[in-house]
């Protein structure tokens, strides 16, 4: 199954345990984790480059910039270069590569490029989406030549988003570290070399500008100061920590807590702040089946409840509000499940089954499988679990309509009894008929925001009439996950646009030159 991001949950706070994780991750590569690194002997002069925020986009920026003999400086929030690689399960899609060819798989940018087109039903930005499936495979190999080793069996087709027409989705043994290992490594030798300086435990706070065109920028925390530089990249991340953002920008509640904390969409601010707008977040994708640890919205993840038919057949079925099933459970597509839940109140559903479907259905729950009694023991102490004698008392304890949930039951059984299901399910291996009941209250979740900056095809930040803000560029989740998924989950197309943007800002699209 595919993972997603999760933060720490043993006790410490995010922001405690990506420091320590990212202490490590810093260790291994070998990079002093100081507020400053690199020399800068040219200080009176403008940096070439100026990225703000040092994560997937940001570092191969950086990197690559460096290697032109670039002047850069990247200014990062957090104590650590990373950002959400360190929560990330650093998944990838990359037509026409070597690993590929080695198991035979014959595979296009063309044949990439279609198949998100197809999955996003044509609503992923042309532009980008061309420009990363053309490239992607670069960038993969850019990775696995330097050392990125991915798991065995990969690549594969997908398993919890719609499935690719050729397996081109991989990822490395410890997820996004995998990938940060590498960048680490890369960023070094610029570091050492005096092209690179990085500023950690420092934000951006301003964009200085000169006659409408981006010229430098102010910054505050461990490192304040005002910097000049002949192009300014925004790559500092989405806002998928902050809840009001969250609500403004991709219209739906951010119901649960696990992404990474730097990701307040500072970022974006600082866009809008000369004139850039925000775009995508009306394709907002909701995955299916959270599972909080409370109501305190944002509240950590529990669990996931999320199906696959193929793989495990539903024996129960799923609710709204109002008591009613508004989903073939047994329908062999993601986006059907998550279409299905975006119109359901509050975006939140239940599932519901019996004493007999309790003990007869394998385990869904992921990441950690709970045996029979795990799972039993979450009916007496977790909130979002219920269990009763009768389904009115059950539809009373998870506020559900009684008298609809009573009727969609019997509905179901009926469709379960004749093989003639109203929904058109076909595996119903069970009624629900048998006490006691049990509901467990489902919740949206997402891992990054749909919406973002708007960027050309040249990844300019522009403005509401198309025109571009001069010297200000965006890459990364800044953009938003829209513009190369559109209202869709496409397997690697989050990171690998991220990594793939990147460097190919630092390597050719930036001009540097006076």
């Amino acid at each position: 199954m595919t993972k997603h991001r999760h933060s720490k949950s043993n006790g410490m706070t995010k922001r405690a345990a990506l420091k320590s994780v990212g202490a490590a991750a810093a260790a291994a590569a070998g990079l002093a984790m100081s507020p400053a690194r690199g020399a800068d002997k040219r200080a009176d002069k403008p940096y070439d480059l100026i990225v703000v925020g040092g994560g997937n986009a940001g570092m191969p920026a950086a990197i690559f910039a460096g290697r032109r003999g670039a002047r850069v400086l990247v200014i990062e929030a957090a104590g650590q270069l990373g950002g959400t690689l360190f929560l990330s399960s650093g998944q990838m899609s990359a037509a026409g590569t070597k690993l590929q060819k080695s198991k035979g798989i014959e595979d296009t940018a063309q044949l990439h490029y279609d198949d998100i087109m197809r999955i996003s039903k044509n609503t992923a930005d042309p532009a980008l989406t061309k420009l990363a499936t053309d490239n992607n495979g670069d960038t993969f190999h850019w990775l696995t030549d330097n050392g990125l080793v991915v798991h065995p069996g990969h690549p594969e087709l997908g398993t919890t988003h719609e499935p690719y027409s050729q397996k081109r989705y991989a990822w490395g043994l410890e997820g996004g570290i995998s990938i940060l290992k590498i960048l680490n490594a890369q960023i070094k030798p610029e570091i050492d070399a005096g092209r690179v300086k990085v500023l950690t435990g420092t934000k951006a706070v301003e964009l200085i500008t000169d006659k409408g065109a981006v010229v430098g920028v102010v910054t505050d925390g461990d490192t304040k100061g005002r910097f000049l530089g002949r192009n300014v990249l925004l790559t500092a991340g989405g806002f998928a920590s902050n809840p009001q953002m969250f609500r403004e920008v991709d219209h739906i509640t951010d119901y649960n807590d696990d992404s990474y904390p730097y990701s307040q969409g500072e970022g974006i601010k600082l866009g809008l702040s000369v004139g850039g707008y925000v775009r995508g977040g009306d394709k907002h994708a909701p995955l299916f089946g959270g599972i909080l640890s409370d109501d305190e919205y944002p509240s950590p993840m529990l669990q996931i409840f999320r199906p696959w038919p193929p793989s495990r057949p539903p024996f129960e079925i799923f609710v709204n509000s109002a008591g009613q099933r508004f989903l073939q459970e047994d329908v062999a597509s993601h986006d059907i499940y998550e279409e299905s839940l975006l119109k359901q109140p509050n975006t939140v559903c239940w599932v519901v089954f019996d004493e007999p479907i309790f003990n007869a259905a394998p385990p869904i729950m992921s990441p950690k499988k709970w045996d029979h009694a795990e799972y039993a023991a979450m009916f007496n102490a977790r909130k979002f679990f219920h269990r009763a004698d009768t389904l009115p008392e059950l539809a009373k304890l998870a506020g559900i309509d009684p008298s609809a949930l009573v009727a969609s039951v019997a509905a179901y059984n009926k469709g379960q009894a004749s093989g003639q299901d109203v929904l058109g399910r076909k595996h119903m291996p069970l009624p629900i008929a048998k006490a006691p009941y049990y509901a467990i209250k489902l919740h949206s979740w997402k891992y990054m925001g749909f919406g973002g900056l708007a960027v050309d095809g040249q990844l300019r930040v522009v403005r509401q009439d198309g025109k571009p803000i001069s010297n200000l560029y965006a890459a990364g989740e800044i953009i938003g996950s829209a513009a190369t998924m559109g209202k869709s989950h496409c397997g690697g197309m989050c990171v690998t646009p991220a990594l793939t943007f990147g460097r190919l800002l630092g390597s050719k699209m930036l001009n540097f030159s006076v």
